[in-house]
């Protein structure tokens, strides 16, 4: 049974994220849930939440855009604050707020803060890698100028968080704890900075 709850979650999963994409003044016409499709498989998503503070996102294996495993807590643990990043490289406004997060990560990094971008789009719901879209990802990264890591985000870190919409992001300390609640959509360059000065200061 979990196994089959799993699956179903897996499979919304990837119509919610391509049906979620917006940013924060969108979400009430990007962000929609499919209301209209009263199955199994979306009652299991509306009720799966959103991982709390005592989960430990940090914990888990990801892949690097070579597609070797490497442990996310390594990009975690010399931070004071570290965002985690979920985008798509489908997902426009996940794209156009890149070079500011870019801004943002270098004029940070001295004060103990990482960004670290986590790809939803790449592997497939068997576990597949598609090498196109990491080729996607490689041409956005350099467009956009970004330094901070883009990894891969697997599919069961996905389920397990209840991810419907890009872009979703949660800071975690250094312990890999994770603070406050995720912040769903982009924002601009002054909005994120509200946000990761409070986490700052209270590290």
């Amino acid at each position: 049974m979990k196994k089959a709850t799993a699956m179903l979650l897996t499979a919304t999963l990837s119509i919610g994220i391509l049906a979620g994409c917006g940013n924060s003044e969108q979400q009430s016409a990007d962000q929609q849930t499919l209301d209209t499709q009263e199955t199994e498989t979306q009652a299991h998503a509306q009720t799966t939440e959103i991982v709390s503070p005592e989960d430990d996102i940090a914990s888990y294996t990801v892949k690097d855009l070579d597609l070797n495993d490497v442990a996310l807590m390594d990009y975690v643990k010399d931070n004071k604050v570290t965002m985690i990043n979920f985008w798509g490289t489908f997902c426009g406004p996940c794209i156009s707020e890149m070079p500011e997060l870019g801004e943002i990560e270098r004029n940070y990094k001295d004060k103990g803060f990482e960004i670290v971008g986590l790809t939803t789009d790449v592997a497939d719901l068997n576990g597949n890698y598609d090498e196109s879209v990491i080729e996607d990802a490689r041409a956005i990264i350099e467009d956009t100028g970004i330094t901070y890591p883009v990894l891969v985000g697997p599919t069961q870190l996905m389920v397990d968080i209840g991810l419907q919409y890009v872009p979703t992001t949660y800071f975690l300390d250094s312990e890999g704890n994770v603070l406050g609640s995720p912040e769903i959509g982009s924002k601009t360059s002054a909005e994120w900075e509200d946000v990761i000065n409070r986490y700052l200061s209270e590290e």
